[in-house]
C-alpha cells in the first residue's frame, strides 16, 4: 500500500508509524516549508512534495492522511476522495458539522471510505471497559464519569474551545460506549483566560454518563484523566496523571462483593494500533470504530454542547 501524509507536524508522526506497517511500500509527505520536508526526509527517509498534485494524481496512492489545521480538513479530504483516494483524518472531523456532513456525502459518492483518529478507544483501560460492557460480565453499565483536567499547557481552552479540543475524545467514548443520549445537560465556565470548567450530563435510557474537563488547573499538577465505572455487580475505577518531569502514575482498579482486583496495565501504543486499523479495514474491506459515521454523530454532540454553554440553554 502507498500512503500520502498531508501536514509536517503531527503528519510526520503518523508516517514513522505507517512506516512500520509491514503492507505499507510507499509514504510521501506533503507540506508547505521547503525546511520542513527536508527534515522529515532526512529523519524518515520517505518522499516529499509541495505539489498536492504528485499526490491527487498519483493513482497508486491508497490512503491519504490529513494532519492539517481543523478549519481546512474538509477542503483537503473532498479532493483527496474525489481523486478516489480513502481518507484519514486528524481528530476533529471537521470545524462545523456541515463541513462534517459535506465529507461523509463526498465519501458515499465516490465510494470511499473516511477514518477519523479518535485513538482514547484503543488504549487498553478504555478498551477493556467496553470489552467488559459488552460482554456483560458485571451486569449493566448504570452510572458512568470520566474527566481530563490540565493545567494551562495546550493554548486556548476556554468555553468556545475546550469541548471541541480538551473533551472530544472522552464525549466520544462515551457515546460509543452508551450509544446516543436521549438527553444533555451541560454547566460550565471560564476560570480565567483561556481557562475554564465544564461538566455535562447524559442521560440514556438505563444508565447515566458525566463528562468532566477542566482547564484550570495550576502549573504544578499533571495531566490527569480517568473514569469511574458503577456496574451492577462491580465498580472500576481508572487514573492516569502525567507531571512535566516525564512522571506517570496509572491504576485500574475493579472492585466486587467478593474482592478488590489491581488490573496490570498492558502496555500498547493506541497510535500504531489505530494506524494498523485503518489498514486493514482498507485492505480487508472490514469495519472499522474510526468511520465517519461515528465520528460526526460526536462533533454534532459537542456542537449541541457548544450551544448550550454559549446560549445559556
Amino acid at each position: 500500500m502507498k500512503i500520502a501524509v498531508l501536514g509536517t507536524g503531527f503528519g510526520k508522526e503518523h508516517a514513522k508509524i505507517f512506516r512500520r506497517e509491514k503492507v505499507v511500500d510507499e509514504i510521501i509527505v506533503w507540506g508547505r516549508k521547503p525546511e520542513k520536508l527536508k527534515e522529515v526526509e532526512t529523519e524518515l527517509g520517505v518522499k516529499t512534495t509541495m505539489n498536492l498534485d504528485d499526490i491527487l494524481n498519483d493513482s497508486d496512492i491508497a490512503l491519504v492522511d490529513v494532519c492539517l489545521p481543523t478549519k481546512v480538513h474538509a477542503e483537503y479530504a473532498i479532493k483527496a476522495l474525489r481523486a478516489g483516494k480513502h481518507v484519514f483524518v486528524e481528530m476533529p472531523l471537521a470545524d462545523t458539522t456541515e463541513n462534517g456532513q459535506k465529507i461523509l456525502e463526498t465519501a458515499k459518492e465516490c465510494n470511499r471510505r473516511v477514518f477519523v483518529d479518535l485513538f482514547l478507544q484503543f488504549e487498553y483501560p478504555y478498551q477493556l471497559l467496553k470489552q467488559m460492557k459488552e460482554e456483560n460480565r458485571y451486569g449493566e453499565c448504570i452510572d458512568f464519569y470520566i474527566r481530563r483536567q490540565t493545567p494551562h499547557w495546550w493554548g486556548n481552552l476556554d468555553l468556545d474551545n475546550i469541548a471541541l479540543s480538551l473533551m472530544h475524545h472522552d464525549i466520544d467514548y462515551v457515546l460509543q460506549l452508551l450509544g446516543k443520549p436521549d438527553s444533555i445537560r451541560v454547566a460550565g465556565r471560564n476560570v480565567r483566560p483561556e481557562c475554564s470548567a465544564v461538566t455535562a450530563l447524559m442521560s440514556f435510557k438505563n444508565a447515566t454518563a458525566t463528562i468532566h474537563a477542566d482547564s484550570s488547573l495550576v502549573d504544578t499538577c499533571p495531566f490527569s484523566v480517568g473514569f469511574e465505572a458503577t456496574f451492577e455487580k462491580a465498580f472500576i475505577r481508572y487514573f492516569e496523571d502525567g507531571y512535566q518531569d516525564g512522571r506517570t502514575e496509572t491504576k485500574l482498579e475493579i472492585f466486587t462483593d467478593e474482592k478488590l482486583e489491581e488490573v496490570k496495565l498492558v502496555q500498547q501504543n493506541c497510535y500504531e494500533l489505530v494506524c494498523h486499523d485503518v489498514v486493514e479495514s482498507i485492505l480487508e474491506n472490514k469495519p472499522s470504530r474510526l468511520d465517519i459515521e461515528h465520528a460526526l454523530l460526536t462533533l454534532k454532540t459537542i456542537v449541541q454542547m457548544n450551544g448550550m454553554m454559549c446560549g445559556g440553554q
